[in-house]
């Protein structure tokens, strides 16, 4: 029986010993920031409507968002205000300047 025991002490012992692996990604999402955007408009991002463009000012609020290619609309009912296609890689964070016309 202590046998048996001291086997599994020793057992226990050497799992508690073994490397832990933890995974960290070195950059952060990339985000959006969108600036002169007219009060009570929208803003859209691949058709999905993220709400009030002005809370993502950049002061504090950003939207974070995936890697890649995205439509970016700021719209005002139904009336698009901006558009542009926005490119954008992990760490880098995006300003939409809205103008008062619309962008191709």
């Amino acid at each position: 029986m202590k046998p048996i025991i001291s086997l599994m002490l020793v057992a226990t012992l050497a799992a508690c010993s073994m490397p832990q692996t933890t995974v960290r990604t070195g950059l952060s999402a990339p985000t959006l920031i969108v600036t002169g955007a007219p009060s009570g408009s929208a803003l859209f991002v691949d058709g999905l409507d993220m709400g009030s463009a002005a809370q993502y000012d950049g002061n504090p609020k950003v939207l974070a968002v995936l890697e890649g290619t995205h439509q970016v609309e700021v719209r005002m009912g139904s009336n698009v205000v901006y558009r542009e296609k926005a490119f954008v890689s992990s760490g880098q964070s995006h300003t939409v300047a809205v103008a008062g016309a619309v962008s191709p």
